[in-house]
Parts: C-alpha cells; sequence; structure tokens
C-alpha cells in the first residue's frame, strides 16, 4: 500500500503541473530522497501547398504535424522519460495518430564525463544530425530522413540499451544493442534464425566544438538485422535472414553566425533493396545575420534511388516560446544508374527494373508555427 501511495503521489504532482504550465518543474521527497518532476514539449500548427500534397485534397495540407508532451523524473542520477505524440491533418491517412513515442530510463544522467547508459523504447541518435520523435531541421524530411522512400538512417528509434561514455564534456563514444525487426525484415516470417538483439549494433564517436575551433563530427557504423530482400524490386526473392552494415561519417562548423555541414552514409544493398550498395550524402548550411532569424538551404541526395531534395527555408523567432518557419521544397528523381529505364522481355513487355516507371518531381511551400513550453 505504501507503494501505491507513491505512485498516486507523483501522478498527483504531474497532474498539478500540467495544469500549470507556468510551472517547469517541482521537486518532491520521497523516503527522504529528492524527486524532480518535469515536463516540455511543443505544438506545431502547419499549412502546405503544392503538388507534393494529392488532388483529392486540394494539394494542400493542413494541421499539426507532431505534437509532443515530455514527462521525465530524476532522482539522483537517474532519470526515467516518457514523451507522448500526435498527429492531426486533413490527409484521411494520419488524422488524428497519438500514443507513447519515447520510454526509456537513463542511469549516469547529466554526468558531464564518464559511463552513463540508458534502456527502453529510444531513439539511437546514429549520425551527424539524428532525432527522434520531432523530426528533421527542415519542415520537409531529408533523405536520411526517409524522404521518397529512403531509409531513415537519422530517425532510427526503438527497444534499445544505449551506453554512453565522455572522453569530455564534448567528446563521447556512444553504442549499444537494439531489435528493431518489423522495421528492417521485409519477410521475417520466413527467417530461420529471425532477429536478435546481437544482430542490431551500433557505435558512434561525437566530437563537439573540437579543440574550441567550433568544428564538430561523427563517426559510425551500425550492423541492422535483415530479413527477406529481393534484391531489386520486382526480383526475384531471396532469403538474407542476416545483418547488414551501415557506415556514416560526417563533419561540420558552427560559431554564431553560420552552421554548415556535410554527411556521407553508406548502406548495405540488402538493407535498401537495390542492386548496388546506396550512398546518402547530406549537406545543411544555416545562416544567423540577426538575433532571432536563421535561414537555411539543404540538400540531400540517394544515388540508388536515384532522387534529390532540396530545402530553403527561414525561421523567425516571433516569441521566446513562439517561432515561425517559411520553407519551399523540392524533390527531383533522375534516373541514376538506369534506376527508372524500362527493360523488355522476348514478348516485347515493358517493365522496370525497380518496379515502377520514373516519378514525377514534386514541390511543394509549407508553413509551420512552432510552440515551445
Amino acid at each position: 500500500m505504501k507503494i501505491i501511495g507513491k505512485v498516486y503521489l507523483a501522478s498527483a504532482v504531474i497532474c498539478g503541473l500540467a495544469s500549470q504550465p507556468a510551472l517547469a518543474d517541482a521537486t518532491v521527497t520521497v523516503d527522504d530522497v529528492p524527486v524532480n518532476l518535469a515536463f516540455s514539449g511543443f505544438v506545431r500548427a502547419d499549412f502546405g501547398a503544392g503538388d507534393r500534397y494529392p488532388t483529392e485534397y486540394g494539394e494542400e495540407r493542413f494541421g499539426s504535424s507532431k505534437d509532443l508532451l515530455l514527462l521525465s523524473v530524476t532522482t539522483e542520477d537517474i532519470q526515467a522519460i516518457l514523451d507522448f505524440g500526435g498527429t492531426i491533418f486533413n490527409d484521411g491517412v494520419s488524422n488524428g495518430t497519438a500514443g507513447i513515442k519515447d520510454a526509456f530510463i537513463i542511469v549516469g544522467a547529466d554526468k558531464k564525463t564518464g559511463f552513463s547508459f540508458s534502456v527502453g523504447a529510444q531513439p539511437l541518435l546514429f549520425g551527424l544530425h539524428p532525432n527522434g520523435y520531432p523530426g528533421d531541421s527542415s519542415l520537409q524530411a531529408n533523405v536520411d530522413y526517409g524522404a521518397d522512400g529512403a531509409f531513415a538512417v537519422s530517425q532510427q528509434a526503438g527497444p534499445s540499451i544505449i551506453f554512453n561514455y565522455k572522453f569530455t564534456p564534448d567528446e563521447s563514444l556512444r553504442f549499444g544493442a537494439f531489435d528493431l525487426a518489423e522495421s528492417n525484415a521485409t519477410n521475417y516470417t520466413q527467417a530461420t534464425n529471425g532477429s536478435k538483439i546481437k544482430d542490431n549494433l551500433f557505435i558512434l564517436w561525437r566530437g563537439n566544438n573540437i579543440g574550441n575551433t567550433g568544428l564538430y563530427a561523427t563517426a559510425g557504423a551500425e550492423r541492422i538485422y535483415v530479413g527477406a530482400s529481393g534484391g531489386p524490386i520486382g526480383g526475384e526473392g531471396f532469403l538474407v535472414d542476416g545483418s547488414k552494415t551501415i557506415y556514416s561519417v560526417g563533419a561540420g562548423y558552427k560559431n554564431d553566425l553560420i552552421d554548415a555541414s556535410l554527411e556521407y552514409i553508406h548502406l548495405d544493398a540488402n538493407i535498401v533493396n537495390t542492386e548496388d550498395d546506396e550512398r546518402y550524402i547530406r549537406a545543411h548550411v544555416a545562416v544567423t545575420p540577426a538575433p532571432q532569424w536563421t535561414a537555411y538551404a539543404d540538400y540531400s541526395n540517394a544515388h540508388e534511388l536515384g532522387v534529390s531534395t532540396y530545402r530553403i527555408g527561414a525561421f523567425w523567432q516571433f516569441r521566446k516560446h513562439l517561432r515561425f518557419t517559411a520553407e519551399y521544397s523540392k524533390d527531383v528523381f533522375s534516373s541514376t544508374n538506369e534506376l527508372y529505364n524500362p527493360v523488355y522481355d522476348d514478348g516485347g513487355a515493358e517493365s522496370y527494373t525497380y518496379g515502377t516507371p520514373q516519378p514525377s518531381n514534386v514541390e511543394s511551400v509549407d508553413l509551420r508555427a512552432t510552440f515551445t513550453f
């Protein structure tokens, strides 16, 4: 009964915090140990227009791309994170989707150096510009975030145990194991081994503000389980039933005026179902010419998929908690390595190596208001 009482106490405090947005956190004492309870999050309002969006919806999209409520409980050096998120759009697909996005425990939270680890459902944070539920740095996702059917290397998340060793406050080595079978096995019901946690491993070195120069960089490798793959889409399927590799290396420079970076990602062909290994390139530059104003340009390319994405935008920090963003984006498809070129059988019937003709280029103008708390 005493334990149940403590659970009710924590729930009551969290509910009380939620009813008072001005109060971001509070501290209570349980068994003479201070427990800090806090919440934060954001609400987005989005509007987009262009042929990126279906004609049946007027080539427009209106709603909220993502909303988040993050609850955290910290005692001593242990922290628990619970994220609730949702999406509401007029597209008939993502209307009203909501649920728990992250739920994990960190041991060694806020340590400036040394070991810490986290376990639960969480973002892997693999690559130069990774993120969890919030998403990409531009309004429209780039290739490394899954644009146009690419593999979302920078936004992988799920059940995992992750260790982090900080050599200094700015240099760390992050490594761990995860299990994302449903995301990566296209026909895992035929697998003889199946995805195990030992089949999904990653390691990532990160350096921030290296030598106080403004330079930052990452280098990492990942082994991820793949079930069945058909090689080129439409080809004869074959069973992989094993781990395949992703490599990532990137570097950038950041100061008060500019933030520019370049990342290269190499994926085994079986992960993305292509004839040859896939290569992603992501280049990003942001300029802040005046306080509260930032302009950015972003380019990404998937060589085998045959797509390049272009993002140009700007945001204005209108108030401390409210930001307005405007962006123009375009996705351009090309016949890289004869990707979409038709082939003909003996009877003259036309087909495509990847099962589809070359998609049409798409573009849009998107606007967003983001309130953070």
